[in-house]
């Protein structure tokens, strides 16, 4: 399947370079991007939109190509790009109203970067731009609690293990516990035996790089747990704004 969308996207190329009517290219360029879109090569679909957008189309013309260039932004992970093209288009395309999809598209770019307050008020308005119950369950009126990483890094810092557990991770923050503190037992009761070295070069040393580690692991542990927080949160509503499209 895929070497047929090559074939066509080489074909659309060919009509794009060597055809001057206007109508001939547009249906090629729009051809070409909806095929590196079903190739899931969108951030090149968004690089090649660009590069059509400059061309002297009809103004309805280029409205379908940026509207295809959202979208392709949105599939290509490019949020703030996506949020950035939707902002354009009343500027650029004053007499088009907003389309279902479009607004739909905004709300999942502004949760997917965790704004999730403006992500709200969009969603207010694609609910009652689809006359739909707005009494109906809001999806932001339960937020994910995410944690802070920067107080993961305090806690473990001054008390070993306290940085895990905070992410939730009771096992680490155990272990994390009794390697500092073997660490550190072994380095002052071979300090008060009067082995320097083995005291400095082993148990202070010991304790010295499982204590920095455990600091990096729980900011990493508290990263990963917002984000299937935020994961989480993001397909639920997801689904909730979908449906309001259909």
């Amino acid at each position: 399947m895929s070497g047929k969308f090559l074939s066509a996207r080489v074909a659309y190329e060919r009509v794009l370079f060597t055809n001057d009517e206007p109508a001939a290219r547009f249906a090629a360029a729009l051809g070409k991007a909806r095929c590196l879109k079903q190739e899931s090569l969108y951030a090149s679909a968004v690089t090649f939109l660009n590069t059509q957008i400059q061309t002297d189309y009809a103004d309805s013309l280029l409205y379908q190509l940026r509207h295809e260039q959202i979208l392709c932004a949105y599939l290509a992970g490019q949020f703030e790009n996506t949020l950035s093209l939707i902002e354009r288009l009343p500027y650029l395309h004053p007499d088009v109203s907003e389309t279902p999809l479009l607004m739909a598209v905004q709300v999942l770019a502004l949760n997917e970067l965790q704004r999730w307050n403006e992500a709200a008020i969009a969603y207010r308005a694609l609910a009652i731009h689809v006359h739909a119950d707005t009494t109906h369950l809001n999806p932001y009126q339960q937020l994910p609690h995410l944690k802070s990483e920067k107080k993961a890094q305090l806690l473990s810092t001054f008390i070993p293990g306290a940085g895990q557990l905070y992410a939730g991770k009771p096992g680490e923050a155990a272990l994390s516990i009794v390697v500092q503190s073997a660490g550190l037992y072994f380095g002052i009761t071979s300090f008060l035996q009067s082995y320097y070295l083995s005291a400095w070069g082993i148990g202070a040393g010991l304790f010295g790089s499982f204590h920095m580690g455990g600091v990096r692991r729980a900011q990493i542990l508290v990263k990963q747990l917002n984000q299937k927080r935020a994961s989480t949160f993001n397909v639920q509503t997801r689904k909730q704004v979908l449906e309001l499209v259909k």
